[in-house]
């Protein structure tokens, strides 16, 4: 549910549909670590939740999106999968390790807990919405001005081809690449509350003088 560079969502009912005509006894386990913080409250009549049944289980981090402190992770499972969920790997932890024991922070739990509390759901709609709205602003530039671009229209990420982007702009706008280790193809924005209209519009004019 949102991929880390494109911010791309799988077609989660043509994947199911797959496995159905084939009828293959399966689980599906969705990543949201990106965008389980972001999708649902976007797009209301995505396929992405526990009303659909062929879900099992959701990952998400709370580090991203929600801004907690790192390492926030959230597990959830449908009741009577846990044992799924179980691992022996752990062997330094006492008893076998359901993803809740060993050296976890509460402090985390906690943060997160309070974060949602604070915003609320209608609270966290109106914050993912404006993020949404505001890369969505910044891609209508983009296809005006003829620089290849993707977007999920119900996420906060805009990924650039690196043939519009050179080193200063890179440097400039702290834009993460694809790969680190050769040259790469896209260059990523993430849109967060700090980044505000007048640093979108100075980029725009910045990847225009390019041409």
């Amino acid at each position: 549910m949102s991929t880390t560079m494109f911010g791309s969502v799988d077609d989660i009912i043509r994947v199911t549909n797959y496995f159905e005509n084939l009828e293959l006894n399966y689980k599906v386990h969705v990543d949201g670590a990106f965008g389980g913080f972001i999708y649902p409250f976007t797009n209301e009549e995505n396929s992405y939740s526990f009303k659909n049944e062929r879900i099992t289980s959701f990952t998400l981090d709370g580090h991203k999106m929600l801004q907690s402190p790192y390492g926030t992770g959230v597990f959830i499972i449908r009741k009577g999968f846990m044992n799924y969920g179980l691992t022996e790997e752990a062997s330094y932890v006492q008893g076998n390790d359901y993803t809740i024991c060993g050296s976890r922070s509460g402090a985390n739990a906690v943060a997160l807990w309070m974060i949602l509390k604070i915003h609320g759901s209608d609270g966290l709609k109106v914050k993912m919405r404006s993020l949404a709205d505001k890369t969505k602003t910044l891609s209508v530039q983009f296809t005006k001005k003829g620089i290849e671009h993707y977007r999920n229209p119900f996420i906060n990420i805009i990924t650039i081809r690196a043939k519009h982007i050179s080193a200063q702009l890179e440097k400039k706008y702290s834009l993460v690449p694809d790969t680190h280790n050769q040259n790469p193809n896209w260059y990523k924005i993430v849109v967060m509350d700090h980044v505000k209209k007048g640093v979108l519009d100075e980029f725009v004019m910045d990847l225009e003088a390019m041409f």
